[in-house]
This record gives C-alpha cells, sequence and structure tokens, in this order.
C-alpha cells in the first residue's frame, strides 16, 4: 500500500519537521475524517442489526461514504507529510490530484446514490448524462487506488477496463471480444450499481467491515504485547526459542489483520531486535518474521480477505471456507517452524531467557481469548461476519476495562480505532477497484481461454497441470496485495484447475496459496522487503533464507488437493493421518537438507540425500503407488540410522571413558 510518504525526492525539502502551519489543516482533515469514519460505522451496525433501506441505496452508501473517506485520507497523508516535514515527491501536484479525485469521487458516486433505485432499474439504458457520470466514476475510482495501492494495480485495472471497452479491436481469436455498446460496459463497470466497482462492495459492507475494526481494537487493548509474552513463554524451552515470538505472535496477529506486510512492520520492530540479540543472524531474523507474518493471511479468521471472496464465488457460508483453512494454515506454520529450530540447532542458538511478563498474558488473554470464541461462535450459528464483528468489539471494548494496570489508555484505543479506520477504507478501495478487473475476466470470458489454452499446451498430467498453476500464479500475484493476487490469479487459473478435474474449494485455495506466497518471492517480494529493512540485513541474504524456510510450506496446497481430507475439518478422521505424516515428512527432508543439520552438522551428500527424501515423498503424495513409500520411507530409516545410531552409540560410550 503506498502512501504520499514514501517518496524520497521532494520538493518540499526545506520544510521543517513539526510544521505548525500544517497542523491546524491536519487536525481539520482528521476531524471530517473521524465524522464520516463514526457515521459510517454507527450506519453499518444499524444494517448488522436489521436496520437498512433497499440493497441499492445500502451499498451505494457504503460505496459513496467509504471512497470519500479515502479522498480524504489521501490528502491527510499528504498533509501529515508536510505537518511533519518529511520529504514527498511533487506534493502540490499530488495534492492536487487528491482533491480532483474527492471531489469527483463525491459527486460521481453521490450522483449515483441519488439515482441508485432508477440505474438499478433502467440497466442498461441509460440516459445521457448518467454515461458522463459513468466515465467520472471509473476516473475516480483508479486515482484513488493509485493513490492507496500504487500504479502496477492502478495499471492492471485500467488495462482490464480499456480491453472491455475496446478488445474487439484486437486482431486475434483468442483475445478478440465483441463490441460491447457503452451504456452495456458502464453497466457492468457499475453505473447499474449491482456490477463492476459493485461487485465485492456487499462483501466489503457485510463481512469485512467490522471484522477489521475488531481486529483493530484487539490491537489497542494491547494483544500483540500479549501474544509476544506467550511467543517468550514458549521460547524459553526450546534452542532458538527467540523465533518463537514472531512464529507464534506474528501468526496469531497476523490471523486478525491479514495483512503481510503490515504484520511485518507492527510485529518486526520488536521481534526482529530480539532475535538478533539472542543470536540469529539478521538476515534469518528478518526471513523468520517475514514467512510467519505471511502465515496470518492463511489463517482463520481473516484469510488475508480472500476468504470471504472464495466463499462469494464458490457459493458457500464463509465459515465453512475458514474451518477449511484451520489445517494447512496449521501446516505451513509447522513448517516453518520445523526449519527455523533445524537452523537454530545448527547454529547453537540458545533459549529464550528474557523475562516473560505473565501479568500481561493473564490480564490480556480473557479479553482475545473471550471475544474471539464469541465471534467463532456466532460465526459457526451462520451470524453474519458483521454482526459476529460487531459483538467481538463491543465485548472485547467491555473486557478491557478489567485488565488492571494493563487496561488501554482511551488515546491508545482512538489511536488503534483510527487505525482500524484507514485499514477498512484502503481494503474497501482495493475490492472496488478489483470488482471492475474480476467483472471483465468474466463478462468477456476471458478466463476460461486463458484455461483453456494450457490445457491445450501442457501435457495430460494433472501433477504438471498444478505445477504449471503455481507458476502461473506466482507470476500473477507479483507485486498485487493479497486479496487482489488472489482475484486475478484466481480467474485466470482455477477454471483451468476445474477442468483437470479439480473440486472447487481445492481449486481456489490451490491458486490462494501461491498467491499469497507471490510476496516472499523475488523479484518483488513486499515481505521480505519490509522485513529485511528492519532487520538492516542485506535482502538477497534475507531471500536466501526466506525461501528456505518457505520451501517447507510450498507443499501445502499440493498436499490438499491430493488429499482433501486436509480440508474436512471439523469433520475428520482417521484418513487424515497418513496424509499429515507425509506433509510432515517432507517439511523435515526439506528444512534438514536446507539447513545441513541433523543431531550434528551434515556433508554435502547427506544434505542431499535429504533433499531426496522429501522429492520421493513429493512424488509419493502425488502419486500413491506402494513403491513410492517403500523408497522414501526405506531412504529416510537409511539416513535416520546412518545420522542417530553412531550419536548414540558415542553418547553411551562417553561414560566409560
Amino acid at each position: 500500500m503506498s502512501t504520499s510518504a514514501d517518496s524520497t525526492d521532494s520538493d518540499s525539502a526545506g520544510v521543517p519537521a513539526g510544521d505548525p502551519r500544517w497542523a491546524g489543516v491536519a487536525l481539520g482533515i482528521d476531524v471530517v475524517f473521524w465524522i464520516l469514519g463514526a457515521g459510517l460505522t454507527a450506519y453499518l451496525a444499524g444494517a448488522a442489526l436489521g436496520f437498512s433501506p433497499d440493497s441499492a441505496q445500502h451499498y451505494s452508501n457504503f460505496a459513496l461514504v467509504v471512497l470519500v473517506m479515502a479522498g480524504v485520507l489521501a490528502v491527510r497523508n499528504l498533509v501529515y507529510s508536510r505537518r511533519d516535514g518529511l520529504p514527498v515527491r511533487a506534493f502540490w501536484p499530488r495534492l492536487a490530484v487528491a482533491l480532483i479525485a474527492l471531489v469527483t469521487t463525491a459527486v460521481s458516486f453521490g450522483y449515483i446514490r441519488w439515482h441508485a433505485t432508477r440505474l438499478e432499474t433502467a440497466q442498461p439504458f441509460f440516459e445521457g448524462f448518467d454515461l458522463v457520470i459513468g466515465f467520472v466514476m471509473i476516473f475516480s475510482v483508479l486515482v484513488l487506488n493509485w493513490l492507496h495501492w500504487g500504479w502496477l494495480l492502478t495499471t492492471v485495472i485500467g488495462a482490464a477496463i480499456a480491453y472491455f471497452f475496446f478488445g474487439h479491436n484486437i486482431d486475434s481469436v483468442l483475445f478478440m471480444v465483441p463490441e460491447y455498446d457503452t451504456n452495456f460496459v458502464l453497466n457492468y463497470m457499475g453505473l447499474g450499481t449491482t456490477q463492476g466497482f459493485f461487485w465485492l462492495v456487499q462483501l466489503a459492507t457485510d463481512s469485512i467491515y467490522f471484522l477489521v475494526i475488531y481486529a483493530s481494537v484487539l490491537l489497542g487493548v494491547r494483544t500483540v504485547e500479549m501474544v509476544l509474552e506467550v511467543g517468550k513463554a514458549c521460547g524459553r524451552h526450546v534452542h532458538g526459542g527467540a523465533a518463537m515470538a514472531p512464529l507464534f505472535g506474528s501468526g496469531v496477529i497476523g490471523a486478525v489483520m491479514g495483512q503481510a506486510v503490515s504484520n511485518v512492520v507492527l510485529t518486526g520492530r520488536f521481534t526482529i531486535p530480539m532475535m538478533k540479540h539472542y543470536g540469529y543472524r539478521a538476515p534469518m531474523a528478518g526471513a523468520i518474521e517475514a514467512t510467519a507474518s505471511t502465515a496470518g493471511q492463511i489463517l482463520p479468521p481473516i484469510l488475508g480477505l480472500s476468504g470471504f471472496i472464495i466463499a462469494s464465488m464458490i457459493g458457500v457460508p464463509y465459515i465453512e471456507v475458514a474451518l477449511s483453512s484451520l489445517i494447512p494454515g496449521l501446516l505451513y506454520l509447522s513448517g516453518s517452524l520445523i526449519a527455523v529450530l533445524v537452523y537454530a540447532r545448527r547454529m547453537s542458538l540458545p533459549k529464550l531467557t528474557e523475562r516473560v511478563n505473565y501479568g500481561v498474558i493473564r490480564r490480556v488473554a480473557p479479553t482475545f481469548v473471550i471475544s474471539f470464541v464469541v465471534v467463532v461462535w456466532l460465526l459457526l450459528g451462520y451470524r453474519s461476519p458483521s454482526y459476529a464483528g460487531l459483538f467481538g468489539i463491543a465485548i472485547a471494548l467491555g473486557l478491557c476495562l478489567f485488565q488492571g494496570r494493563y487496561r488501554p489508555r482511551l488515546p491508545a484505543l482512538l489511536r488503534a480505532l483510527d487505525e482500524g479506520l484507514v485499514l477498512v477504507t484502503v481494503l474497501s478501495v482495493l475490492l472496488i477497484a478489483i470488482g471492475a478487473l474480476a467483472q471483465t475476466v468474466l463478462t468477456t470470458g476471458l478466463s476460461g481461454r486463458l484455461g483453456s489454452v494450457l490445457i491445450a499446451y501442457l501435457p495430460d498430467s494433472q501433477l504438471l497441470m498444478l505445477l504449471g498453476a503455481m507458476l502461473v500464479s506466482l507470476v500473477l500475484g507479483l507485486g498485487l496485495p493479497t486479496p487482489a493476487a488472489y482475484l486475478v490469479a484466481s480467474l485466470a487459473m482455477v477454471p483451468f484447475l476445474q477442468q483437470a478435474g479439480i473440486p472447487d474449494l481445492q481449486a481456489h485455495f490451490f491458486v490462494f496459496y501461491f498467491a499469497v506466497f507471490s510476496t516472499l518471492t523475488p523479484p518483488v517480494m513486499v515481505s521480505i522487503l519490509a522485513a529485511a529493512r528492519l532487520a538492516h540485513a542485506g535482502l538477497r541474504e534475507t531471500v536466501v533464507h526466506a525461501l528456505k524456510i518457505a520451501c517447507t510450506t510450498f507443499i501445502v496446497p499440493f498436499a490438499f488437493v491430493y488429499n482433501p481430507s486436509l480440508m474436512s475439518f471439523p469433520d475428520i478422521g482417521w484418513d487424515i493421518v497418513l496424509p499429515l505424516v507425509e506433509v510432515l515428512t517432507i517439511q523435515v527432508g526439506v528444512a534438514v537438507s536446507a539447513f545441513g543439520y541433523l543431531l550434528r552438522p551434515l556433508a554435502v551428500w547427506e544434505r542431499t540425500a535429504f533433499g531426496l527424501v522429501a522429492l520421493l515423498g513429493f512424488v509419493t503424495m502425488t502419486q500413491d503407488p506402494v513403491l513410492w513409500y517403500a523408497l522414501t520411507y526405506g531412504l529416510l530409516a537409511c539416513l535416520a540410522t546412518w545420522v542417530i545410531v553412531p550419536r548414540f552409540l558415542t553418547a553411551t560410550a562417553a561414560p566409560c571413558r
């Protein structure tokens, strides 16, 4: 997510820190943003409790207010930078663009809101001025998306919209589309209040809004401090225990935040210095934080927001998607944990000796656990996510009053709520913008054509097709935020995977996982960039270590495709045991091979042999004949005997000397 303060070149180089000339402006903008946010929150709370107008007016109300908030936020980011004396490239032109986007957004979406019922019933037969508003609407959303999410995603969405208008001019049988009427295209871009930009508004309104605010409230009541202390407590019992805080804390916080890069910045400033203090090299400390924070995107309840899109795409309640993700998410964490423990023993890292603040655990844990359990219980009862999130907020705010000396102060809660409003605003802009991208791909039939091409060119092998889908998903996800990365990759690849015989849920999750992994893979690797900067580590070394850890987790999507029982929680049986053993065997083989240690440092040929065990395990999982089982576990037994028996004999003989 880009902000105006990201730039280094400046036309404001001489502005002093804390420039008072902008402080009053910033305060005024804050007041406007808070009023809009409070009003929208109260309105949506009423809707969650059953008080709302018809759907056209309801969703156009949300789109209008949240996009105006996004315009105000874009102006606020720039004003904050000037107030704080931070350098901003082309400050005045950017401020002008932000103000223009704010005005055009208010005009276009205000018009759509005022005429929502007529536009919905008249579509696609719009009047002349309606079409003008439609083009202004497209301009406004693209500019706001550029201000908050950068040029890459905006370019992709803009190209998709242009393709919808002008794709009939492409001289290619594969990519040519019919010449659509302008009314038709603008209707599908959102002028009719049900398609395009409005396609994912229902998710933002009814599913995501209050869960994101709930996550911000948890942060405000000192949950970060609590889970990091729990991680410290775990780290006192294992070698290299300083990594338990990021593995546990970042995973839990990421699960409620759903944003990898934000999570790296939030928790990494505490966990990375602690890991370095206890002997972790800077690149490894950054790599651990990046991979742990990424785990939060594939763990319920938030699932990087993509879980809500998956539920919408396949037409099932969100709670079923969240439950299905639990075991694969835990397997991701198990792979990361195994890799870190092997590295810690290789480097002879100590157990954590840092003092654990059990007081904050005892006082804050009830607030987190009780509110979280209520949210999950309501979701399991098929209550709406908004309803569940609203109750979670109320319970967390009520219980935090009983945290004693760890009770949050009002300014801290207000800052957390402000961060929640900021996060839900920029995420809503993202969902609104990528709705047009999804609509274009679906309406023009582009996704089915891409799948047909891949089917035609790839051999008739499900494994090779999955490997091809993996590579395409990684490429399509580069540099994009998780929901956009997933949506782009799923629209291109899910039809292809379905044609290959993979069920809907597994197909969507396979693409989703690799869209998430794209934050860890070159060349963009935004999570690693953030972690390396916090660790003051070289980027290349951080990438290498992160990929070593991530290699233990890349097996998980293949595992649940070939073993659907891994996504059957809570209806699990004994048939899940063998797939779990297979995955853990592969993860151990990869970790030992990557870091070269099992009870002792390993020779090159030994590391290669353990890598071969991992490869054979992968083949066993995907092919399933008895011969592959015999080869995998036979070689593993031989290697374990070779490494463990001499160690055991040396240990038993030592007292005799």
